[in-house]
Parts: C-alpha cells; sequence; structure tokens
C-alpha cells in the first residue's frame, strides 16, 4: 500500500492553525521587524546528527556549537565549529534518549570530577552542559530528566569520546507539560518554558515557566519544577508560534527565546538568569530564513547576534542580528 504523503511542516502548521476554533491564529510573517543582518553557514557534521534539536555555544568554546538529535536516537552529543565542520561526537554514558529536546551551558555545582570514562573537559573544570529530555507532544509524562555533564573539549572531525551524565528527575507542579526551551541560570537553577498552546477559561494563555532549583542536584527521590512565572508569548496565536529553544546571553543580561518564526530577547534577572516578563521585549521575524523545522539558538556574542539551528542533516546554520531590548 502506497504511504501517505508527509505533509512540510509548515503545511501541518496552517491546517492546525486552521483547525483551532476560536483562536487568534495570524499569518506566518507576524511577528516583529527583520534581521539588520543574515549570515548562512554550510553545515557537514556527523552523519549520526539528523535533528539539530538544540544549541549551545559556551564561554569556555566560544567557536564551538554543541547540540543533540531529539527522539528516536541515541544519546549522544555532537559540536560543529562556527565554520560548519565537525568538532566530535560523545556517547553519553548513564543517560537515555527518550526525546531529549533541549540543552544549556551553566555552573556544575556538586557534580563529581571526570571519571576514567569520562572525554578531556575544559580546562576550568567549571563548565557543564545540561540535556533536557523533556519532550511531550501529548503531554502525558508523568516525570522527565535533567542530565548533566562536564563540557568535553572539541574534537577533530570524525572523532568520538565519551562523557558521564548525572541526572535529576522531576515533575511539574500542576501537569505534564510539553517543552523544548531551557536556560541554566548562574547559580544552577533551571528554568523551563512551555512549547505549545495551552488552554483557559478565556482562550489561550502565555507560556509559562518552570524552575527547577539547583538544590535539586543533591537530593533524592523526584523533584518538583514550580512555576514561577509566564511570558508575553502566547503559544498558538500565530501559526508558528510555537517555543522550541532558549537561550541566555554570556553576560547573563538577556535571554532568547525564538519559536519557528520568531526571535523574542528578554532582558535576564542577572541573578538568576530567568527572562524578566515585567520589561520591554523585543522581537524579531525568521520567517524567510528558516520557514520549516527551525528548532535551536544560542548566542554568538552580547551584542544581539544569536545563531539559529534547524533539523535535517546538515541542514544549514543561520546567524541572525536582532535588537536588544530598552532598559
Amino acid at each position: 500500500m502506497m504511504p501517505f504523503p508527509r505533509l512540510p511542516r509548515v503545511a501541518v502548521r496552517l491546517v492546525a492553525c486552521a483547525a483551532m476554533a476560536g483562536s487568534a491564529c495570524s499569518a506566518p510573517e507576524s511577528g516583529g521587524g527583520r534581521p539588520t543582518s543574515v549570515r548562512r553557514i554550510t553545515v557537514q557534521a556527523q552523519r549520526e546528527l539528523t535533528e539539530g534539536s538544540a544549541a549551545v555555544i559556551t564561554r569556555a568554546q566560544p567557536g564551538i556549537v554543541f547540540t543533540i538529535n531529539d527522539s528516536g536516537h541515541d544519546a549522544e552529543l555532537f559540536a560543529v565549529d562556527t565554520t560548519g565542520r565537525s568538532r566530535g561526537m560523545w556517547h553519553v554514558v548513564n543517560a537515555e534518549n527518550a526525546d531529549w529536546e533541549a540543552a544549556a551551558a551553566g555552573p556544575c555545582g556538586n557534580l563529581p570530577m571526570p571519571n576514567r570514562a569520562d572525554s578531556a573537559v575544559v580546562s576550568d573544570g567549571q563548565g557543564c552542559l545540561t540535556i533536557a529530555d523533556v519532550g511531550d507532544n501529548d503531554a502525558r509524562r508523568r516525570t522527565v530528566v535533567l542530565y548533566r555533564v562536564r563540557e568535553p573539549l572539541a574534537l577533530a572531525a570524525g572523532d568520538t569520546g565519551t562523557i558521564v551524565a548525572h541526572a535529576v528527575r522531576f515533575r511539574y507542579e500542576d501537569a505534564p507539560h510539553d517543552v523544548e526551551a531551557m536556560v541554566v541560570g548562574p547559580r544552577g537553577d533551571t528554568f523551563l518554558i512551555t512549547k505549545r498552546r495551552l488552554a483557559g477559561a478565556n482562550g489561550a494563555r502565555p507560556a509559562l515557566v518552570f524552575e527547577v532549583p539547583a538544590a535539586a542536584w543533591e537530593g533524592d527521590g523526584i523533584a518538583v519544577a514550580r512555576l514561577v512565572d509566564s511570558l508575553p508569548i502566547v503559544p498558538g496565536t500565530s501559526s508558528g508560534r510555537t517555543i522550541t529553544d532558549a537561550s541566555l546571553s554570556p553576560d547573563g543580561r538577556y535571554v532568547a527565546i525564538r519559536t519557528y518564526n520568531e526571535v523574542y530577547i528578554f532582558s535576564a534577572d542577572t541573578a538568576t538568569g530567568r527572562p524578566r516578563s515585567d520589561l520591554p521585549v523585543a522581537q524579531c521575524n525568521i520567517w524567510s530564513i528558516e520557514r520549516d523545522y527551525g528548532e535551536g539558538i544560542t548566542w554568538i556574542g552580547t551584542q544581539g547576534e544569536v545563531l539559529l539551528t534547524q533539523e535535517g542533516r546538515d541542514a544549514p546554520f543561520h546567524a541572525v542580528a536582532c535588537p536588544l531590548p530598552h532598559r
């Protein structure tokens, strides 16, 4: 029997938008001005990288982009440099990839020092990457997982290594949520931002922000992610307004949050790394740059330039300059 053809992602979005009775769906092009500059970066990554569901550039290795595959793949971390060349792959021990959707840089806290199973890590030993196994399309997972690894040193193209993960299992305080956006603040607190349309008595609701405190890494049992804020982004009010990633700027002053079609830049609480909903927000339209499978975002610098990733083997990166909010 002939298989049904797969609709392009943008077509799926438009159908879904039309099906939202009473919602305020608008054209995909809505959402801020165009970036002031755009650079397309051709990518030649490890053949195993097919999704690019997150993006992380750290202060220790500013030219290296760490990324991951999402559900249906092995527990692996990849690196590509900002010229698009592969910089290795690591097998992540003590981890499973149920639905990896986000990654972020942050402090290691009391994470044990590397053991013999670890690849070489950054020289100061203080930088860690957190990988979030939090994808939940149907909002049914009662618990989800954060994995933390020490940041490995970039390798040569085609090389592989091994890193050991430490895990925190947690639940949301109210109900399961589908999440693809996460930042880790300077104190080690993790903030997770809901992805999809949330229904309420008065229609669609703003995206929610949950916090897993740094202390969760020191405790036993299942941690609880507490609701700490909501943001002036309402998923579902535009056909591409679905939150797929977030990134805290290297200086800790801003949080960039992306949807399929937009980049929002919030001022951050510099003590915690949480995006501030009480201050003006800058918005940037990326519809014409990444129309389909847009997934990851990370900062290239502190002046508003961010790197965008998308799904697909060897899918290109785009470096775009978006305005920063006025404080």
